[in-house]
C-alpha cells in the first residue's frame, strides 16, 4: 500500500492530461504515475527522463539494464514493470535472469572492492 496520496487523474491540470494519455495507452494509470500525479511538471519531467535515458541503446538492452539495476536496488515494483515491458518486446526469462546475474555479480564485486579500498589498477587507456 502506498505511503503517499495517489493522484489518479485528480492532480493538477497538466498531470490529469498526462495521466489520461497513460490510461488510454495502458488501460489504467500505474501507481508510480499516480504518486507523481500531484505535479504535472514533475510527472512530465520524469516521463521525459525515462524516454531520454539510454538514447542510442536498443529497447532490449535498455529494458535489461532497467531490470538488472532495479533488482540490485531492491525495487520489486520496477522489476515487475520492466519485466512486463521486456516480455512485451520478446525478451526471454533466461535473458532477464542473465541480466540480473550480471548485476548481482557487479554489486558483489562493487561492495567487496569498496570495503577494501583497493587501488584502481585496471583502467581503460
Amino acid at each position: 500500500m502506498a505511503t503517499v496520496k495517489l493522484y489518479n487523474q485528480t492532480g493538477d491540470e497538466k498531470a490529469v492530461k498526462i495521466q489520461q494519455g497513460l490510461a488510454k495507452h495502458k488501460g489504467f494509470v500505474p501507481e508510480v504515475f499516480q504518486a507523481m500525479g500531484r505535479n504535472g511538471d514533475f510527472l512530465e519531467a520524469m516521463l521525459n527522463l525515462a524516454k531520454k535515458a539510454g538514447a542510442g541503446l536498443d529497447p532490449k538492452t535498455k529494458e535489461l539494464i532497467a531490470i538488472a539495476v532495479s533488482a540490485v536496488n531492491g525495487c520489486g515494483y520496477c522489476v515487475d514493470a520492466h519485466r512486463a515491458a521486456a516480455k512485451g518486446i520478446g525478451i526471454t526469462d533466461e535473458e532477464i535472469t542473465a541480466a540480473i546475474e550480471v548485476a548481482a555479480m557487479m554489486s558483489a564485486f562493487n561492495k567487496f572492492n569498496d570495503a577494501l579500498d583497493l587501488t584502481h589498477d585496471l583502467k581503460a587507456e
